[in-house]
């Protein structure tokens, strides 16, 4: 491929698409991923906006997503073989396998949940076909987006917490009681005030804390606050330049592996789940998805874990009388593999035998998580495995049990949203914005990006 004939294959707009179906790959040795990237809906936008469409024959049918369906969407219907060849993009939920890979032309794009870190090898046969590969799972949001429900939850915590008089936020101890969508800016801003305690309840404590508040307080706390004091905080505090990833299903993730925890947890603990010992590592968006889950469920008491509970020898406490581990927390990068919030000393010494340790980020042996116990991801199939009596799951793919169709729509529509509105992927790689630079990590369309940024090769498998 001359590097002319490949600039005109990068500079111009993505016409001929590929939707793949899912096979055995490194991410889905036991075909236990099933989900599609792109709804009838999707396909049907893409084809209104132009372009040629193609849709790998199968794909949706395990959603009950039929040919046909597509069919009438506009997109025609290819085998494996020939979805791969003569486009300019395919697009895939989980990477495909190498031999797929290597069908694509040079030049072409393939977008996809490409895992760079734990799967190099990808990245190694893409650059040797000259396949451009842009991870959805490091496309991020740019600028951050903060909602105006998010704020308004932040500011209302900011104000219940402030009216604590004569005490110092690490002395605090602070209960919620129930539970509420529109209420995780509150819960992220009590859990950075690093307090004595956080607790997610199903009734006010029997000893109560410095602050009990129910969620629908702070709900209706939130929403006395105004426009002018939300544009207040916004100036004060500029977006930061990045945020969270832009294709995603986190709170399914969160719920499917809490759902899958608690299920197991009663199996050989207590007969109910309000008699569940819940404690959940991090507060970010998968831990909300697993808090919901839990408050669903009815466990009567979750202990979020902050920062400053997650150090030594504060966790052992917690992790020596939970029922159920739940880990949300994802380390940086320079601390993965050298730093655990559960050790492999806590499964012989601490955790107790029957004790399950749901870790939702996901990892293997070159992008370990905050479990030390758990090097590689497992699948659906065979969800756990047991170690000194605990049970440990880490499945590659969360949403897969219990919340496949759900997933696999939220993807679509923002597959979808990077293509053809916010992003403008569809263009080609030539106009996209830095976000979408940031997440190429194979392919001669690689000297687009900025030469100051580097390959990110940091990802989770946790969707």
């Amino acid at each position: 491929m001359t590097a002319g004939f490949g600039q005109a294959l990068r500079s111009r707009p993505f016409q001929r698409i590929g939707l793949a179906a899912e096979h055995l790959s490194p991410e889905n040795p036991d075909g236990s991923e099933v989900r599609v990237a792109l709804t009838p809906s999707a396909v049907s936008a893409l084809v209104r906006n132009g372009c040629a469409v193609a849709v790998e024959r199968g794909a949706g049918e395990a959603l009950g997503l039929s040919d046909a369906l597509y069919t009438a969407a506009g997109a025609a219907v290819e085998t494996r073989d020939a979805l791969y060849r003569d486009k300019d993009l395919v697009i895939k939920l989980k990477g495909p396998a190498h031999h797929d890979l290597s069908r694509m032309d040079p030049g072409s794009t393939l977008l996809c949940m490409a895992h760079p870190l734990s799967i190099p090898e990808r990245v190694e046969v893409a650059n040797a076909r000259g396949v451009n590969v842009v991870a959805m799972e490091l496309i991020r949001e740019s600028p951050e987006v903060l909602t105006d429900s998010y704020v308004r939850s932040r500011l209302a915590m900011h104000d219940i917490l402030s009216a604590v008089r004569g005490q110092a936020a690490e002395d605090l101890s602070v209960a919620l009681i129930g539970f509420s969508h529109d209420a995780f800016g509150g819960l992220q801003y009590a859990a950075r005030r690093r307090p004595r305690s956080l607790r997610v309840l199903q009734s006010r404590p029997a000893a109560p804390a410095t602050v009990t508040v129910g969620f629908g307080e702070l709900e209706e706390a939130a929403a006395r606050i105004g426009a002018a004091r939300v544009a207040a905080y916004r100036a004060e505090r500029p977006p930061r330049p990045y945020g969270r990833r832009r294709i995603h299903c986190l709170h399914e993730t969160g719920r499917a592996g809490a759902r899958f925890g608690i299920e197991l947890a009663l199996r050989h603990g207590p007969c109910a789940p309000a008699g569940l010992r819940v404690c959940l590592l991090g507060y970010g968006n998968v831990a909300f998805g697993a808090l919901d889950e839990c408050v669903r469920h009815g466990v009567r008491e979750i202990d979020v874990l902050t920062k400053r509970a997650t150090r030594r020898p504060h966790v052992v406490r917690y992790l020596r009388s939970s029922d159920l581990v739940i880990n949300g927390a994802e380390l940086p990068p320079p601390f993965r593999g050298t730093h655990y919030l559960v050790t492999e000393d806590d499964l012989r010494s601490v955790l107790r035998p029957g004790t399950v340790v749901v870790d939702l980020v996901g990892g293997c042996a070159t992008n370990r998580t905050a479990v030390e116990p758990i090097v590689e991801s497992t699948h659906p199939s065979r969800p756990c495995l047991v170690r000194h009596g605990v049970y440990l799951a880490s499945v590659w793919g969360w949403p897969l049990l219990g919340f496949a169709k759900e997933s696999a729509e939220r993807y679509s529509r923002q597959i979808t949203d990077v293509l053809l509105a916010r992003e403008r992927l569809i263009d080609g790689l030539a106009s996209a914005p830095e976000n979408i630079l940031r997440a190429l990590v194979a392919g001669p369309a690689l000297g687009l990006r900025p030469s100051s940024q580097p390959v990110t090769l940091s990802a989770t498998l946790r969707g």
